[in-house]
């Protein structure tokens, strides 16, 4: 079971003072010249071998705060020694919950191995149909990996019974379809798909399938519009 905890943040601030016993006071910078420094704040997630921190930003912005994943902290489990250090680059996401509650990190196994990987939602206007970016825990380099053939599959479902990853796409109107992934050397390959494209009256479905060891169609049907 892995475990979920909000460290609080701490603020450091320092000033330096000229040289001399008196020095003059300092002339406050016009509002464009200000320079906002973010919150940060460390979330701490667990499982049963490691420690995991998120070192989270928060400025204010235009629409409420703007929240950023700056970092990903891996410690062994109950230890001080940091084993990786992933800088994430523009990884806005949803902010934590006032409660402190934060869903737009996920620890789940995503690639079946019995060992946790780390999705991050993308922060986006309509959450109904969010996005998300995939590490995978690599144990022959000990940490988390980037995964762009997760990050570039729409909407994937994780069947964990049936090690698959599958997929309903939408490209444009009148083309959607399903595809399904299954792991080969670590990455998630395509073993299936089905194409349905809108043709007048009729709505033509091309499946796709492993045939003489490649992935070619394998079936076609047609299928009348409602109403047609």
């Amino acid at each position: 079971m892995w475990r979920f905890l909000l460290l609080p943040a701490s603020a450091i601030m320092a000033a330096c003072m000229g040289r001399g016993s008196s020095p003059p006071p300092a002339e406050s910078p016009r509002p464009d010249e200000a320079v906002q420094v973010p919150d940060t704040e460390r979330y701490l997630f667990s499982d049963s071998l490691h420690d995991i921190r998120f070192v989270v930003s928060r400025r204010p912005g235009a629409h409420g705060a703007d929240c950023r994943v700056e970092a990903v902290d891996l410690y062994p489990k109950g230890r001080p020694e940091r084993r990786q250090h992933l800088v994430l680059a523009d990884m806005a996401v949803p902010c934590p919950m006032p409660d402190g509650q934060f869903p737009a990190v996920e620890l789940q196994d995503l690639d079946f191995d019995g060992r946790p990987d780390l999705r991050i939602m993308r922060a986006a206007a309509d959450l109904s149909h969010p996005t998300h970016r995939y590490w995978l825990f690599d144990p022959a380099q000990g940490g988390f990996v980037p995964c762009p053939a997760l990050d570039s599959i729409q909407d994937p479902q994780f069947d964990r019974e049936r090690q698959l990853v599958s997929s309903q796409w939408y490209a444009r109107p009148g083309l959607r379809g399903g595809s399904t992934f299954r792991y080969v050397n670590g990455r998630p390959t395509l073993v299936s798909n089905m194409e349905k494209y809108t043709e007048g009256d009729h709505e033509r479905w091309v499946i796709w399938g492993m045939k003489d060891g490649r992935l070619q169609p394998v079936e076609e049907r047609i299928k009348p519009l409602p109403g047609h």
